[in-house]
């Protein structure tokens, strides 16, 4: 089982990351079973505050998955990622040791997790029944129920809302609905370039229902002043998105007492100009991938060191040996990362991918995470 820790020490919380990938076996149940053994050994009967499965055929796995899980399958996001190692299913997961346990609420909009916390109160939203047939409009309606989600709580979305990660079925033919449709939610709720936007990964997964073309998740926080929140952009290695119509933060650090947190978005082989970087040769492209990586962590304090989780997405699982070749030796060993067959948005880039880091370098003008 691959997992970090960021420790706690005095009145602070600790963190939790896993990224790791089943054993291979003779089938899926005594794959699942094991990994969901591993991993509740180490959540200790605390509970997630996210996890999600990348499953090798969701359509047929979707189920016996959800009867393992029991109720945990209410809180838990299932998306159609084939892990590239050979194995059915992969899991990512993050975990608080806080004081007070996390707690769950499912309902006909969605289900969720709220951790709350001495100082700030965290909540993750997942999967609201969707009624629409497009990915336009599909992604509208995701948007507009974490917005209900979010103003019961007394929030916005332009406050509170942190993270997404959105997933697309045949993301080179319905990633250009989503895009319009987020697009056009932002406009309306007064987010543009001059603003700012939502640090986003979108990426091609199936989901279990073959209709739902669009599912999302969320992360949002309350108690941040407006100067704990700093967009990461590096615009010596990266052009700000807007630059081919598309509409997230390349990264977000938030700023705590005691620690910070960078949530970097999918992350690519493309340069200032908004080009994609090396075509056709995988390579080079992870090199640049990671080169951009870095630039991004080091704009918030931080470096590869510090990456405690990572996610890699790859349009042909064959290049698979040559990108963990290559991470292999530009990452830190102690990085929990899985790699999944996932295209990205773009049919040139090859390669992409996502974590979060954390490290100690916080502000003392800030309450700490605890």
């Amino acid at each position: 089982m691959d997992y970090q820790k960021f420790p706690a020490s005095s009145g602070t919380v600790g963190e939790t990351f896993i990224a790791t990938c089943s054993q291979p076996a003779e089938d899926f149940a005594t794959e699942a079973h094991a990994l969901l053994e591993s991993c509740r050994a180490i959540f200790a009967g605390r509970r997630p505050l996210y996890w999600r499965f990348h499953l090798s055929d969701i359509a047929n796995q979707a189920e016996p998955l959800r009867k393992l899980l029991g109720d945990d399958a209410n809180y838990v996001l299932m998306v159609g990622q084939p892990p590239t190692g050979g194995s059915r299913l992969a899991t990512t997961a993050w975990l608080l040791d806080a004081p007070q346990p996390v707690i769950r609420q499912q309902t006909e909009d969605g289900s969720s997790t709220e951790q709350a916390l001495s100082h700030y109160h965290l909540f993750t939203f997942r999967r609201p029944r969707l009624q629409s047939t497009t990915s336009e409009d599909q992604m509208r309606e995701e948007f507009q129920a974490l917005r209900t989600a979010i103003v019961l709580r007394n929030g916005t979305l332009a406050d509170h809302v942190h993270r997404t990660w959105i997933y697309c079925r045949d993301v080179d033919n319905h990633y250009a609905g989503l895009v319009k449709g987020r697009r056009d939610f932002f406009r309306e709720e007064g987010l543009t370039e001059k603003t700012h936007y939502i640090t986003s990964t979108g990426i091609e997964a199936l989901a279990a229902e073959p209709a739902r073309l669009v599912q999302m998740e969320s992360l949002a926080l309350w108690g941040l002043r407006p100067e704990q929140v700093i967009y990461l952009r590096a615009p010596e290695y990266l052009s700000p998105t807007h630059v081919y119509g598309v509409t997230f933060e390349r990264g977000v650090r938030i700023l705590f007492g005691d620690r910070s947190w960078l949530h970097l978005s999918g992350t690519a082989s493309i340069d200032k100009e908004g080009h994609i970087v090396h075509p056709g040769n995988i390579r080079l492209q992870v090199r640049r991938m990671v080169e951009n990586f870095s630039a991004l962590l080091h704009e918030g304090e931080g470096s590869l060191n510090d990456l405690k989780i990572a996610a890699v997405y790859l349009r042909d699982a064959a290049d698979a040996p040559a990108v963990e070749e290559i991470l292999s030796e530009l990452l830190p060993p102690t990085v929990p990362r899985i790699m999944v067959k996932a295209p990205v948005c773009r049919p040139g880039w090859l390669v992409e991918m996502e974590g979060v880091a954390v490290h100690d370098h916080g502000d003392p003008r800030f309450q700490p995470l605890g």
